[in-house]
């Protein structure tokens, strides 16, 4: 489930919405405006203000591509209609927030920042702000919470969700791979990397030759596996560096690979046994089937719910200020 972006930071708290419908001859300010929800009108600078916020909590100040920004410029403008819808919704049935929560919500903030003496200072215009933002992100926890409790599938709908979806439920192939490992360090001089690579060749000559590949793990190997023989066990596709994995992939059982530059040093690997993919019972997965199907149900009825809030109300968002990434 993906969580709505929760709103954070005081400037959010300074919001006031302008709750009078848009007159005959308001689109030609169109521009100043973010949204229209209904009869709720906000300006693109309490947009902005959302969005400098939530960029801040999300990303922490950190340099960001600019196309994941826009992308989530995006997002928090989507966000921000569902998030008016559900609460609107909230409060037409009535639902009330949780007062120990909300409570406890303003005990965090005062023991962050009660040292802070901005706080001390605008506190007694700042925390009824607060408290307001606190229960309305209450409200649309709970109205989301009340969607998404459904009754739990019956066996008949898990197993039928296991047979229409068994990659959820394969195991993929691993192989058992051992390894000798010729360590040399990486600001070495290239006829070193190349001596490790010869002496590489030439264990796998051995090896071909019938000679122990343990054996001369144990000898030779730098490797933390060498006492076992350079026994790894087995991996999935992926456990091993790029070039090493690369190196073992066609491989089958008692083959060996071509001496391999790893980041270590030189490797040679041979792969001893190859466990193919294998769909597990549905005995076996039955919990993890039910938990998947119960919450792509849970996330289904969420954004039906959605989308039918959207068909009921009458929404307006000026792309040309969603679209627009000049930002802080």
């Amino acid at each position: 489930m993906r969580k709505l972006i929760i709103i954070v930071g005081l400037v959010t708290l300074a919001f006031s919405f302008n709750t009078n419908a848009i007159s005959a001859g308001a689109e030609a300010e169109a521009p100043q405006i973010f949204a229209q929800i209904d009869d709720l009108i906000i300006s693109a600078t309490e947009f902005q203000q959302i969005f400098n916020a939530a960029v801040r909590h999300k990303f922490y100040h950190g340099k960001v591509p600019e196309s994941e920004i826009i992308k989530f410029r995006q997002q928090v403008a989507k966000d921000i209609v569902t998030q008016t819808l559900v609460y609107n919704q909230a409060l037409k049935q009535g639902i009330e927030p949780d007062i120990n929560k909300i409570n406890a919500g303003i005990d965090a903030y005062n023991l962050k920042y009660g040292s802070s003496p901005a706080w001390q200072e605008q506190r007694a215009k700042v925390e009824p702000l607060l408290i307001k933002r606190l229960q309305r992100q209450d409200l649309i926890e709970k109205m989301e919470l009340k969607v998404r409790q459904l009754p739990l599938p019956d066996e008949h709908q898990i197993e039928g969700y296991y047979q229409n979806h068994p990659d959820k439920f394969t195991e993929p192939e691993r192989k058992w791979i051992s390894v000798i490992l010729l360590k040399v360090p990486p600001a070495a001089s290239s006829s070193l990397w190349q001596q490790a690579m010869e002496t590489a060749g030439h264990l796998r000559q051995r090896v071909e030759a019938g000679g122990d590949f343990a054996v001369l793990a144990r000898e030779y190997s730098g490797h933390a596996s060498a006492s076992l023989g350079g026994d790894l066990g087995y991996l999935h596709q992926g456990v091993l560096e790029t070039d090493a994995q690369e190196s073992v992939a066609g491989l089958l059982a008692n083959q060996l690979s071509i001496p391999t530059r790893v980041l270590e040093g030189v490797a040679l690997f041979k792969v001893n046994a190859v466990q193919p993919e294998k769909l597990k019972s549905f005995i076996e997965v039955k919990t993890r089937a039910s938990e998947l199907l119960y919450r792509e149900m849970q996330d289904e009825a969420w954004e039906s719910h959605v989308r039918q809030l959207k068909s009921m109300a009458t929404i307006y968002v000026n792309e040309k200020i969603v679209i627009n990434d000049h930002h802080d």
